[in-house]
């Protein structure tokens, strides 16, 4: 029985361990994401300009 009771324990924890490295490399994700969406903002306004200056 506390065989049986040690790798429930073992298993929990280990379940916790995975969810906690797929949430944190969720949560990478999400910050590259916001910083790739701002840098690609300024691409797009830059390009705008230079059309602008382009077709005048």
């Amino acid at each position: 029985m506390p065989s049986i009771v040690r790798e429930i324990a073992t298993l929990l924890v280990c379940g916790g361990a995975l969810y906690g490295g797929i949430r944190a490399d969720l949560q990478n994700m999400l910050v590259r994401i916001e910083a790739n969406e701002a840098s690609v903002t300024r691409a797009h306004a830059r390009l705008d300009q230079l059309y602008e200056r382009g077709s005048r």
